[in-house]
């Protein structure tokens, strides 16, 4: 049976209370000897501070939850490993939960986190392909009083703090570093465009033809999920439009379209060039090397982490903040001249 404060108290001969002060070392005027005399009894006893009491004094529980919508996937395992080591460093712990994208699991962990009272909640998910389900996730969040920051998202709403990479800009950047190689048949492999994420990069793919005077081609967007299985499904559908590039709205899929080349004898790039999103580790040891466009997932958690101890400390003042974050485009051996 686990020890309290009073089994210590009746070991070292001292009140619970004389106990307290000494091992939350408190500035009061204790006798050295008292002191070893606890310290000893709290040792022998294994005896450690129930935090669930302390925080019912403190009103904190130095717990901070993460609500991910696919740990699977590379980059949100990078990213909540990120901010987990700054937590930690911050004497913060975590308690992480993954959804699978599912808007009534993502509920589920809110309101779990609540009722635990956490003192803040990371999410780094709230658009869903249903606007009515993502509309109870907001009206949700409107009702729980804890700090929260959003990781790519941006909410005007309450004790929320914002970090938002630029997604069109992903798209734009991605698209625009194909149609300068001269390749004007792009095909895009993607996840559910209803997604805000999706939708974006869509849109700066988009922008990239717009200025370069081209007309978009509905029929190059093939959507499906964030994941390798849709860059296997992509490749024959846009290879029927004659393609001869592909946009992978992440890296996931990209690593789907390299797998299916295989099985159409088809060369990277010189058969195909192909580009992703999110820069994980495979992206540089795969071959050949993926051209990508990277978040920065150290600045993401960096921002992320800052803005929650900013939120908790002095809330009134950090209240709605954005930071805004630019994606970086690195160029490897995937993508080449057409023709």
């Amino acid at each position: 049976m686990r020890a309290t404060i009073k089994d210590v108290a009746k070991a070292a001969g001292v009140s619970p209370s004389t106990v307290s002060l000494i091992i939350n070392e408190k500035p009061v005027p204790i006798s050295k000897g008292t002191r070893e005399k606890v310290m000893r009894a709290v040792n022998e006893l294994h005896y450690r501070p129930n935090q669930l009491a302390v925080g019912l004094v403190t009103n904190t529980t130095n717990t901070i939850g993460l609500i991910l919508p696919d740990s699977n996937n590379p980059f949100f395992a990078s990213l909540s490993n990120q901010i987990e080591i700054r937590l930690r460093h911050e004497n913060l712990n975590v308690i992480i939960g993954n959804t699978g994208g599912d808007p009534q699991i993502t509920r589920q962990y809110l309101r779990i986190f609540s009722d635990r009272r956490v003192d803040g909640i990371v999410l780094a998910q709230l658009d869903f392909e249903n606007e009515e389900e993502t509309a109870k996730c907001q009206e949700l969040l409107r009702n729980i009083d804890i700090p929260i920051v959003y990781v790519d998202r941006v909410a005007g709403d309450g004790n929320h703090f914002s970090v938002e990479v630029d997604q069109t800009q992903i798209g734009y950047l991605a698209t625009k570093h194909l149609l300068d190689l001269g390749h004007r048949q792009i095909g895009c492999a993607s996840g559910s465009i209803r997604l805000n994420v999706n939708a974006r990069r869509y849109e700066g793919y988009r922008m990239a033809f717009e200025e370069c005077r081209l007309s978009v081609n509905p029929d190059l967007l093939f959507c499906d999920s964030l994941s390798i299985e849709c860059g296997r499904r992509a490749l024959p559908c846009l290879l029927g439009q004659n393609v001869s590039a592909i946009f992978a709205f992440n890296d996931m899929i990209a690593y789907g379209i390299y797998k299916e080349c295989h099985s159409y004898n088809l060369s990277i790039p010189h058969n195909l060039s192909v580009i992703g999103v999110d820069d994980i580790a495979l992206s540089d040891i795969i071959y050949p090397p993926l051209t990508t466009v990277a978040q920065p997932v150290s600045e993401i958690a960096e921002h992320a982490v800052s803005g929650m101890l900013n939120l908790l400390q002095n809330p009134k003042e950090h209240q709605n903040a954005v930071a805004k974050l630019n994606p970086i485009l690195k160029v490897r051996g995937s993508t080449t001249k057409t023709g």
